[in-house]
């Protein structure tokens, strides 16, 4: 098990705002990663130290010629927008370099990990992520039980391209090149051009897709597997994914035995990016909380607060123009007489009403169910429908950075996604009728 951090922000955050300053930063994280509210010691592993790494972009022209490299990219004066990564198999607590790049760096799409590794995986610079393909930054948590039962099966199931980027031993670049293969056959690129080859955002559709159909094929694989007799005594497999484009950011939170075994622990806090940045730099996150909202009930502006710009410094006009169901939300009721009624819930799915629980059909399943949340709370005084996403920053982690209430745990067997410029958007992934007790245990679509 591993832990991974995730920023999509509407304006440039230094690296260190997440790698090193938090009280609970990816540095602290790689030491002790024990801190998981709400969640159990199940699958979350305390101790990361085999090795680091951390992606971000940049719009950075280059005189350098073509050069080969694993992924084959021409960067020569190229203006679009890329990926860059820094790895090493130190821990992260011990990694001097790591914190001269975190300090002098600056962007708006930041992937961070540190890694425990498996016991089929060396501890090599390969093997840690975040991978890296064309624009695309991809990391996992999680592990898949007796890998290497399937791991031929899988590869046979990569197109050539695909196959030919896995460079190490990890189920998870596997994983990622699975990604890449469904990207790569959807259809949906301009000229069918490839994944490590496009230099346009992907759009969250074709990401979200591609990671449901990783997760399908994986399940096909263990079940022949197990129905072969080639894989025994299989437990559970965990998929905790982050993929981004540097435009769109895709998350996940799955299990294949939830909800008997759970996935890792993951948080997501969204808001303004002035005041999330200064709340999880602060030297007291809670005094800073405090004061924000002192200053919001009195009408003032907080003073430990920097001036909001009124613009992103690069908003996205590639990505997907779909609406969401989610922007209608329901109105909640409970009372004692009364079964639960959640809130969030898109209203119809497949023709039935789908905000009273206890009236859901025994057999009613689902692809994606929606999830409102408009009236999360963000900061002090705001809801998530009250930012202004063209001024935000979402931030995703296996464990809250402060102990402040921003955070908010990610259901299980769930996806979201974030395009910049837009608000967040939550979908709980294929599953059965979901039960109330566990939905409100785990806070998943209580609002």
């Amino acid at each position: 098990m591993c832990r991974w951090i995730t920023v999509m922000s509407a304006k440039d955050m230094s690296l260190s705002d997440v790698v090193l300053a938090p009280p609970n930063s990816l540095v602290q994280l790689s030491r002790d990663a024990s801190i998981h509210p709400g969640f159990g010691s199940d699958n979350n592993h305390i101790t990361n130290g085999d090795g680091f790494g951390i992606g971000w972009y940049h719009s950075n022209t280059t005189t350098v010629p073509r050069y080969p490299s694993l992924n084959n990219e021409n960067i020569e004066g190229h203006p679009n927008m890329y990926a860059a990564v820094f790895k090493d198999t130190a821990p992260a607590w011990n990694n001097q370099n790591l914190r001269e790049i975190c300090v002098a760096t600056r962007s708006h799409a930041i992937l961070a990990h540190v890694r425990a590794a498996s016991r089929f995986a060396k501890v090599t610079q390969e093997n840690c992520h975040p991978f890296k393909c064309g624009r695309l930054l991809f990391c996992h948590n999680g592990r898949i039980d007796k890998f290497p039962s399937i791991r031929r099966k899988l590869m046979d199931r990569l197109t050539d391209t695909a196959f030919h980027f896995v460079k190490g031993t990890t189920d998870s670049e596997c994983l990622f090149a699975l990604i890449l293969t469904f990207l790569e056959e959807d259809g949906k690129a301009d000229d069918g051009v490839k994944p490590k080859d496009q230099d346009t955002p992907f759009g969250h559709s074709r990401l979200v897709q591609a990671i449901k159909k990783t997760y399908k094929c994986v399940e096909k694989l263990i079940k022949d597997a197990i129905e072969s007799g080639k894989m025994q005594n299989y437990s559970f497999s965990t998929m905790n994914f982050s993929l981004t484009d540097g435009v769109t950011a895709v998350v996940t939170r799955f299990c294949d035995k939830s909800p008997d075994v759970l996935p890792p622990s993951l948080y997501f806090a969204y808001g303004n990016a002035n005041e999330l940045v200064a709340e999880i730099t602060s030297k007291n996150p809670e005094e800073y909380v405090m004061n924000l909202k002192n200053s919001k009930n009195s009408g003032t502006d907080s003073e430990t607060s920097p001036e909001s710009d009124s613009e992103p410094d690069d908003p996205s006009s590639d990505s997907d123009k779909e609406s969401s169901p989610s922007d209608a939300t329901a109105t909640a009721k409970s009372s004692p007489q009364q079964p639960t009624i959640i809130t969030g819930l898109s209203p119809i799915v497949d023709g039935i009403d789908i905000n009273n629980l206890a009236e859901l059909p025994e057999d009613f399943t689902y692809d994606e169910l929606p999830i409102a949340l408009v009236l999360r709370e963000s900061l002090p005084g705001l809801n998530y429908g009250d930012v202004n996403p063209r001024e935000a920053a979402f931030v995703v982690a296996s464990n809250p950075l402060t102990k402040t209430h921003s955070w908010n745990p990610m259901p299980r067997n769930s996806i979201m996604w974030i395009t910049r410029g837009n608000m967040p958007e939550l979908r709980l992934l294929r599953s059965k009728k979901p039960k109330l007790e566990s939905i409100v245990c785990e806070h998943t679509i209580i609002l």
